[in-house]
């Protein structure tokens, strides 16, 4: 098997590990700094949703982030279930300005999703045999395979200070707050 995409490789890696596992984790690589609380949180929203096959986690967005294409964006519904990612701005209004939602809704934040994906093992299997789906394609964003093909994402909002390496630019801010964590930087690491 040759696996092309993350959850493709995740489904590989854990087909040739010894034992049994009824969840499986995939922690995106450009994502070094997520909380091991959030992993735990969305491991048992999980285990809290049976009618879920899939779990992650969002973080508000800071305003002037929401038209970064590198930064993929996730709207929920109101029982916290995925309703749709992107990159674009989401959800965009017609006159295409970005801008806190309207009264009464104005404390909701635009979502971050962080790259952090929690499968049933299942689940993980079946996803590795669905065809690609348009969206998906369009978007380059794996989940919307899991909505198109009608399963649901559980979805957990949590306070995280987020920041992926979307963009060259951002591994010089992942080492800066390394550093501040008192974590060994990339750099730190070549110097010693």
């Amino acid at each position: 098997m040759h696996a092309s995409a993350g959850t493709e490789r995740c489904h590989e890696a854990v087909t040739k590990m010894p034992g049994s596992y009824d969840i499986v984790i995939n922690i995106q690589g450009d994502e070094p700094l997520i909380d091991p609380h959030v992993i735990d949180d969305v491991v048992k929203a999980l285990q809290d949703s049976p009618d879920s096959v899939y779990s992650t986690a969002c973080t508000p967005m800071a305003h002037e982030d929401v038209d970064t294409r590198v930064r993929v964006k996730c709207i929920l519904d109101s029982a916290g279930y995925a309703m749709y990612f992107s990159r674009g701005v989401l959800p965009q209004n017609k006159d295409g300005q970005v801008r806190p939602y309207p009264s009464p809704f104005q404390d909701r934040p635009y979502l971050l999703h962080l790259g952090l994906a929690c499968f049933d093992r299942g689940f993980l299997a079946r996803y590795c045999q669905m065809p690609p789906t348009p969206l998906m394609l369009m978007e380059d964003l794996e989940q919307l395979k899991v909505l198109e093909n009608g399963y649901k994402i559980k979805v957990i909002v949590v306070e995280h200070e987020a920041h992926g390496v979307d963009e060259p630019e951002d591994v010089q801010k992942i080492e800066e707050k390394m550093r501040k964590l008192g974590l060994p930087s990339r750099a730190a690491a070549l110097v010693n």
